[in-house]
């Protein structure tokens, strides 16, 4: 770099300029906002491009020998809000770069020129440069000799190997967790949701804007149309309701497309849209049924459907020559991708996995991204797994593992080139609350946090005095069993080991703690355990084995009444069993998959059917399987349960597809009252034995995008 005083008037580079005898920075003509201390960093490091400045001489500049600051402290602010103004990111340096414990470095080029490299190199005499470099033989010489030592050094070079690496695009709140997203087919723009809005991000910079939208139009983004000037958008109405719409990056009336539709994929030439219709909203999975039509809206046609109740299809994902869609479809207990050559009405399934998720991506070179879950219970940590494809949609190659684990991933993205995949990470943490009921039952007078770690923890069971909480946990990496007393800050451990335990459930007697033991598998035919332990400790004594046992409860005395349920297919079988003997009595009662609640008195189950729920309620004799409904009025979308601690009324939790949540308390007629509303999702409450106080599960999740890169 030349002397300060030769120094041009205004450096630039990319969108930005410095003038440094104005002491302005500048962004597209525009000045931008910066104090002092930060401009004069940017100074020196745009002055000494390509050099490392040291923290020593930034602190000459900056603050005087006779200056007493906090040195670090300041010189840290002063590049954090000088990075803030340039939207670079420390993690992924665009402009400056960090060198731990020695300085920074300016990285970007500056007035069209590349950063100095610190190499000087010599010139060659006048006299020698006419007589050598004018020559056409010597030149021709010099040319073979320069490209033979090239090749040599990069035949001698070991192979590069790049890990891979996630870059996290937003940091969202669980507050206003972002709720879909899509990148640019250039790959240099994000388009996000979240419950504020539609935004855009340029992803080089951070930079980020809100996309005009209707009042009251709020919707889901789902892809970009192939040039990049339009979004395709999910909406819901009041009543549940989807419709795709198209909305122009330049402003104006978003345009329907197609009603009752969500969660569509635009073909890689623009043409066509595939969707989904017949909504299920259980875990993430699409509807009953996969439509395509043109990119207008005309001439739609089924070309997928459910085939069983319970069943689903996860979202559509276009092949490279847009002949063929890729989508997961799930018949429980088992999830498999299946290829749809769909203009000719043939459908293959490619490979099957009960980890499935409905979240894929068909990459231009023909590979294909999926996501597998984790199999053990009230754990979310999903990956990415890319296996190739031949151009048929055959399988023509082993799977590859892409990300170690990053929270439940909903959704996966790409550009067009393929170089830029994102995906939508939810980072599921629920934690153990304590609320104070009111006499009633039907109001919530205080509300505590109980477990302060960011674990996953969910609460079971009380002991019989109402002075402790029996949860499990993977707060050791996988789950396990704990206990808690309310006026207490730490948990105490009930039951570690290797498989996965959870529900520690009080025998009637209260006596000792059932709970169940998984092992970590991902063979649906894995056999599951149930254990029992004495309240005061000891060693387990093992009760029963089962295929993957979903709920286990028990009844209070007088009543002896334990209960266990498994998933076979689309449906829930019951069992009841001798706590002491293990012994089950036969037949089963049998129900859709489900979640249920064992009466205090054993008398009766309390049945929420994990299909889309219309407000209802089964209420199920053990003795005879009789059933009658109640029904909840205005409250369609009920998903857990429980009985309140006098078997009067029940504990239910309810939740829409807008993210907001709520925990009813229900008379078994049928009333309704909120006890808590929240954007968070409260999973359920287990009331203590005197009535007094609920365990609540209060799920706090966040879902943020990441980039994936060099995968």
């Amino acid at each position: 770099m030349p002397p300060e005083s030769q120094l041009p008037r205004v450096l630039r580079f990319g969108t930005f300029e410095v003038d440094v005898p104005a002491g302005e920075l500048r962004k597209n003509g525009l000045k931008l906002k910066l104090q002092e201390q930060p401009f004069q960093v940017l100074c020196m490091l745009v002055e000494h491009s390509g050099e490392v400045v040291t923290r020593e001489e930034l602190r000459s500049r900056l603050w005087p020998a006779d200056t007493f600051v906090d040195f670090d402290h300041g010189l840290n602010a002063a590049v954090k809000r000088l990075r803030d103004a340039l939207g670079d990111s420390a993690d992924s340096p665009v402009f400056i770069e960090t060198l731990a414990r020695r300085g920074y470095r300016f990285i970007a080029p500056v007035n069209g020129s590349s950063p100095s490299s610190g190499t000087e190199i010599a010139l060659l005499p006048e006299r020698s440069k006419s007589l050598f470099l004018t020559h056409p033989v010597a030149i021709g010489c010099l040319a073979l000799i320069i490209i033979a030592s090239l090749v040599w050094a990069v035949w001698r070079l070991p192979p590069r190997h790049t890990d891979i690496t996630e870059r996290k695009l937003t940091s969202n709140s669980s507050e206003n967790s972002v709720s879909s997203a899509a990148v640019s087919p250039d790959g240099k723009y994000l388009a996000y949701a979240d419950n504020t809005g539609v935004y855009l991000k340029q992803i080089r910079t951070g930079e980020t804007h809100p996309l005009a939208l209707p009042p009251n139009f709020s919707v889901r983004v789902d892809d970009w149309f192939p040039d990049g000037s339009r979004l395709l958008v999910s909406r819901r109405d009041d009543l549940g309701k989807g419709s795709l719409w198209s909305v122009s990056m330049f402003g104006g009336s978003p345009r329907p497309l197609a009603s009752d539709a969500s969660t569509g994929a635009v073909s890689p030439d623009g043409a066509h849209i595939a969707f989904g219709r017949g909504d299920v909203t259980y875990n993430g999975w699409l509807g009953r049924e996969i439509w395509i039509m043109r990119s207008d809206g005309a001439d739609q046609i089924k070309i997928a459907a459910d085939k069983s109740d319970g069943s689903a299809l996860g979202a559509p994902t276009w092949s490279p020559d847009g002949k063929r869609i890729a989508y997961t479809r799930y018949d429980p207990p088992t999830s498999s991708v299946e290829v749809n050559d769909w203009q000719n009405a043939r459908a293959e399934t490619l490979f099957s996995d009960n980890r499935l998720t409905p979240a894929l991506h068909w990459l231009p070179n023909g590979s294909l991204i999926y996501v597998l879950a984790p199999q053990a219970p009230w754990q979310r940590d999903s990956s990415l797994w890319m296996v190739p494809l031949q151009k048929s949609g055959k399988l023509s190659g082993s799977p590859k593992r892409i990300t170690q684990g990053h929270g439940s991933i909903l959704h996966v993205a790409g550009s067009i080139d393929g170089k830029v995949v994102v995906f939508l990470s939810e980072h599921w943490s629920p934690s153990v609350y304590i609320g104070a009921l009111a006499p009633d039952g039907a109001h919530l007078l205080a509300n505590k946090r109980l477990t302060l770690d960011e674990s996953a923890n969910a609460p079971f069971s009380w002991t019989p005095d109402s002075k402790t909480v029996l949860f499990s946990s993977d707060r050791n990496g996988t789950s396990e069993l704990f206990k808690q007393a309310t006026d207490q800050p730490l948990a105490e451990s009930l039951m570690t080991g290797g498989e996965q335990l959870w529900q520690p459930r009080m025998t009637p007697d209260g006596s000792e703690i059932l709970y169940v033991s998984t092992p970590q598998s991902s063979d649906p035919e894995t056999l599951s355990s149930i254990f029992a332990i004495p309240i005061t400790g000891g060693t387990p004594r093992l009760v029963l084995q089962d295929v993957i046992i979903r709920i286990v409860q028990c009844a209070r005395l007088p009543s002896t009444i334990c209960l266990y349920s498994i998933t076979k297919g689309n449906s829930s079988e019951t069992f009841r069993f001798d706590v002491r003997s293990g012994k089950t009595t036969l037949p089963p009662q049998i129900d859709p998959e489900c979640n249920w609640s064992l009466s205090p008195d054993g008398s009766q189950r309390a049945i929420v059917d994990i299909a889309p729920n219309q407000g209802t309620i089964r209420l199920r004799s053990t003795s005879t399987g009789k059933m009658r409904d109640l029904v909840v009025k205005g409250w369609n979308g009920l998903r857990a349960i429980d009985w309140s601690a006098d078997g009067k009324s029940l504990l239910v939790s309810w939740g829409n597809h807008e993210g907001d949540s709520a925990l009813l308390s229900v008379t078994l007629e049928g009333k309704a009252s909120v006890l808590l509303h929240s954007s968070n999702h409260f999973v359920y409450a287990i009331p203590s034995p005197d009535g007094r106080s609920l365990a609540i599960a209060e799920d706090s999740g966040t879902s943020n995008v990441w980039q994936v890169e060099n995968f």
